[in-house]
């Protein structure tokens, strides 16, 4: 099909030049319907810009199926497989017609952009893209969670913290009690002998790891009143001294034994052990801290004064590199972690890039805990006087923004502006400041006047649940006509078919979720993921979850929403631009961060 257009000329010319002779075949030129073919791309644009891409691409094949010499389609599609991540469709599409229209310089720039867009992507979701900015803030506890005048927290010997959903886990081991601070909150404090460490299982339900080997369930009960109840219900007994502990899912975790020098698996419906594991035979191993995020379980192992990564279900270690004195790790990406050592040193690694290296020369004084709060780190100190934010973003340089276009509504009565609804977005990034983004549109040679106007209402929009990823473009059907709309955040759940996806299959979702500003879930059950879902969840701005949940029936958008207001010249002037499909395009950054994007324009709403 790559060279058709040129074969099918080359026929028909070559037999035109012989009269045909008597029992000859007279070979003819396709019959062509460009009345019908015309309809078929108005509807086309018109899907187009209402963001429904695939009858875009039905309509596309219709007008094809009429006049099989009508170029544009090539066109129009590979903008639509742009928009849906198909990415290889996209470059074919945008070949076919440069094979045709090589003279149109706004296919070579759409051509450059899916090649750089594909791989940002694919650099994405490996883990490439280091978070190399740090910044640390300290404040006192109180003032950062705004509890009541004089709600003071104290503990005997802090052991570990957790956070979840707004809700704050401390536990005092020598105090024999866990405390639950909420902001804007009295905190509650709960009675349980010599708690190291606190899951949360949703905002009803706590796993509760004790220093003398216990585990329970911890199920809470609000009052009417404010008042907190939590109920504990013993899981399984260990002959263990225990130091912490993770989730694997909704019936595993893994809890770290300095006893034995292990690390044990257990199964939380059956109360019982499942495996162990040990570095090697011989080797002393002290496991002090465990994380967890979905991918790899990090490990602070103080007898080697080390950092490990361990796969939790092969049990093979991934990455392992030294830090003396490690007291707490988190992963503040799938692939990126922190280590917080005992005289406050602060490392980072990148177990792809295989790198572990204390990050900043100020030390945190007297940190002793860390936990994930959102898109930042926090650390808590020994008295829980002070709380320490850490906040990590990468360089700007290594970010790009996706531009979406859509949604063409007609402007003032002499048609001199047309407005467009637009979203604007940056993977990893969570806040977009203040001031508007820089932009410009084109219309052939033409620069048009351009302004932004910031929407002051949130859009809100639906969430799908997904259980099986099947071939792509149906799958993307699917959740298309769930509600005649995208949504706005899919959660997908770990199960045997969605653990054998595709590399090929999250990359096209990535490239589609990240333009439509569609955030991704994950609901972890007793299987691993592969790093490219984990990755596609936390830069689309999604969350994982360790447990069944209640999810929101709609939801906000993520990135940054607005009205994009372009003045129009007189209509001869666009009229004299049209030597090809007429494309819009936009372009500009996003507080340095570059965005370009195209869009199709339905002039036959502008001129009639």
């Amino acid at each position: 099909m790559r060279i058709f257009l040129t074969v099918t000329i080359f026929f028909v010319l070559f037999f035109g030049l012989f009269s045909p002779v008597e029992g000859s075949e007279l070979y003819l030129l396709p019959e062509v319907n460009k009345i019908e073919a015309e309809k078929h791309m108005i509807a086309a644009r018109r899907y187009f810009l209402s963001g429904d891409y695939f009858r875009c691409i039905d309509e596309l094949k219709a007008a094809q199926s009429e006049n099989i010499y009508l170029v544009n389609v090539y066109l129009l599609r590979s903008l639509c497989e742009r928009r849906l991540g198909m990415w290889d469709r996209s470059l074919e599409s945008i070949r076919y017609y440069l094979e045709v229209e090589n003279g149109d310089g706004r296919a070579k720039l759409i051509k450059e952009q899916i090649v750089k867009e594909n791989e940002y992507v694919k650099n994405l979701l490996y883990g490439g893209v280091d978070s190399s900015l740090m910044k640390v803030f300290k404040q006192p506890l109180s003032m950062f969670f705004d509890l009541p005048l004089g709600a003071n927290v104290k503990a005997s010997t802090v052991g570990k913290v957790s956070y979840f959903e707004g809700m704050l886990w401390i536990c005092d081991i020598d105090g024999n009690k866990i405390t639950l601070i909420e902001e804007g909150q009295k905190p509650h404090s709960f009675k349980i002998n010599k708690p190291v460490a606190v899951v949360p299982f949703g905002l009803q339900r706590i796993l509760v790891a004790t220093r003398d080997g216990q585990l329970f369930w911890g199920d809470l009960k609000k009052g009417e009143k404010g008042d907190i109840e939590v109920n504990f219900e013993k899981i399984i007994s260990l002959s263990a001294i225990l130091s912490d502990a993770v989730s694997l899912g909704e019936k595993i975790a893994v809890v770290s034994d300095v006893l034995e020098g292990r690390l044990i698996w257990i199964d939380l419906e059956e109360g019982k052990e499942i495996s162990d594991w040990r570095p090697s035979e011989g080797i002393r191993f002290e496991p002090l801290a465990l994380s967890y995020s979905g991918y790899l379980m990090a490990i602070a192992d103080r007898a080697s004064d080390s950092l490990i990564a361990l796969d939790p279900w092969s049990k093979k270690i991934m990455f392992q590199e030294k830090a003396q004195y490690l007291r707490d790790v988190e992963w503040f990406t799938p692939t990126e972690v922190i280590g917080l050592s005992e005289d406050g040193s602060v490392y980072i690694g990148n177990v792809i890039k295989r790198n572990f290296a204390k990050q900043i020369e100020v030390k945190i004084t007297n940190g002793w805990c860390l936990t994930r709060r959102d898109e930042e780190l926090v650390v808590l100190d020994t008295t829980l006087r002070n709380i320490y934010s850490i906040r990590i973003t990468p360089e700007l340089t290594d970010l790009m923004a996706f531009a979406n276009i859509i949604n063409k509504s007609k402007g003032v009565a002499d048609l001199s502006v047309i407005r467009f609804k637009a979203g604007l977005n940056v993977p990893v990034l969570d806040e977009y400041g203040e001031d508007p983004p820089f932009l410009a549109a084109a219309f052939g040679e033409m620069i048009l006047p351009t302004k932004w106007e910031k929407t002051t209402h949130v859009k809100m929009g639906s969430v799908v649940n997904v259980t099986e990823l099947e071939d792509y473009e149906k799958f993307m059907r699917g959740i298309y006509h769930t509600n005649d709309a995208w949504p706005l955040r899919l959660v997908i759940e770990q199960n045997p078919i969605v653990s054998g996806i595709s590399d090929d299959f999250v990359l096209m979702l990535a490239g589609f979720c990240l333009r439509e500003g569609i955030a991704v879930d994950l609901l972890m059950k007793d299987g691993p993921l592969p790093l490219s879902l984990i990755m596609l969840s936390h830069v689309s701005g999604g969350k994982i979850y360790f447990y069944p949940f209640q999810g929101e029936k709609s939801i906000e958008q993520i990135g940054l929403q607005g009205e994009l207001v372009i003045m129009l010249p007189e209509r001869n002037s666009l009229f004299k631009e049209m030597t090809f499909e007429p494309l819009l395009a936009v372009f500009g950054n996003l507080g340095g961060i570059p965005f370009r994007d195209w869009t199709p324009i339905d002039f036959y709403r502008i001129i009639n």
